[in-house]
């Protein structure tokens, strides 16, 4: 079966996102977010997915056990299991850079409100810097009740900027018996 502008195109495929991506890969481009299969889409929800993904991966490859809780009823995206708790981690990602620093989000919306995480809510804020693929492993009492927080992982001249250094790569702290050195 062939489509309008000749690609070929499988029975029961939509045809006009089968026909653009065909034309597309041909020519050498890239296709804008409407021509792509919807799960190609750059969308937060997409995004927030993979970045749990690539979180869960991670902790798994340091030898924590990793599970995600059913549905998206929950405040936390990832538990990890640290043989003495459960620690409840929301996975976040900075994907834009605003000059020397990237801005994380801290809160979860109600009514149109944003709420910022609490300790009844999650142990653990992970934010995730994409494009130079660092971690940052917060416990929630760090973030002290902010909806965002900026972290500079290239350095900056005010004093503040540095508040969350010492969370970058801290995945020792989700194993409190292993000693901070000791291989994963």
């Amino acid at each position: 079966m062939r489509s309008e502008s000749g690609d070929r195109v499988q029975p029961g495929a939509s045809r006009r996102n089968h026909a653009k991506i065909g034309k597309e890969a041909r020519s050498g481009r890239g296709g804008s977010a409407a021509t792509l299969p919807r799960a190609a889409r750059n969308n937060t929800k997409h995004i927030g997915n993979l970045v749990e993904l690539e979180f869960m991966l991670k902790a798994a490859s340091r030898g924590f056990p990793v599970a995600r809780p059913f549905g998206d009823n929950e405040h936390y995206d990832v538990m990890v299991d640290a043989r003495s708790r459960i620690w409840r981690v929301q996975v976040k990602s900075a994907i834009d850079a605003h000059g020397k620093h990237y801005q994380v989000p801290s809160h979860w919306m109600a009514y149109k409100r944003l709420i910022p995480y609490t300790p009844a809510d999650i142990d653990f804020l992970a934010a995730f810097i994409r494009r130079h693929n660092i971690w940052y492993l917060i416990p929630v009492e760090a973030i002290k009740g902010r909806l965002v927080f900026n972290v500079y992982p290239f350095g900056t001249h005010r004093r503040p900027a540095g508040e969350f250094e010492e969370y970058r790569e801290a995945w020792h702290l989700l194993d409190p018996q292993r000693p901070e050195g000791a291989p994963s």
